[in-house]
């Protein structure tokens, strides 16, 4: 009786374990890396595609998408590397500098204000972002339309925000309340 007792315990023991395998592989597939981003951001914007793209390889198709977003002005991706997972600050960059301008704000200033906002989770710059996580922030009307507004001028948020306070300096101020919340 001790045997089977034991034996069940070894079993379920490994079933525990094999699924906390599974559980990290899912999490760590889940998590959204530049090409992926990249292609989100090219479609909010509105660009087109070459023709003849469906033949390339993924990094040939970040390339293209990669060199798109640098000329509305998304530098985050001229050196980024198409596999590599999104982290909260890379994100971060890219909705603050389409919501303020870009600015001499830290990375952390920036998450904190996004945070304050309600448009992104606080958290670490480094923090790998799940797929999930962006869609959700990305899906925040007043964040697509400061991506799509900001980053579809020649200069990207840098020509938009030109002249103005908040391309010079930052100025952190409490957020507004939020009204276009879905919960």
């Amino acid at each position: 009786m001790k045997k089977l007792r034991l034996c069940v315990m070894a079993l379920l023991i490994g079933i525990l374990a094999f699924s906390g395998l599974f559980l990290c592989q899912t999490a760590k597939a889940a998590s959204m890396d530049n090409s992926q981003f990249a292609a989100i951001l090219v479609s909010i914007l509105g660009f087109s595609m070459p023709a003849d793209t469906d033949a390339l390889s993924d990094a040939e198709l970040f390339e293209i998408q990669s060199n798109m977003l640098a000329e509305a002005g998304v530098s985050s991706f001229a050196d980024a590397e198409p596999g590599v997972s999104v982290t909260r600050g890379e994100l971060a960059n890219v909705l603050y500098d389409a919501l303020i301008g870009p600015n001499n704000a830290t990375v952390e200033d920036k998450i904190r204000h996004l945070a304050n906002s309600d448009y992104l989770g606080g958290g670490e710059t480094g923090d790998i972002m799940n797929s999930a996580d962006v869609i959700s922030a990305l899906n925040i009307p007043a964040l697509s339309t400061a991506i799509a507004e900001g980053y579809s001028l020649p200069g990207g948020p840098a020509a938009r925000f030109a002249g103005t306070a908040g391309a010079e300096t930052i100025t952190l101020m409490p957020p507004a309340p939020r009204t276009d919340l879905d919960n």
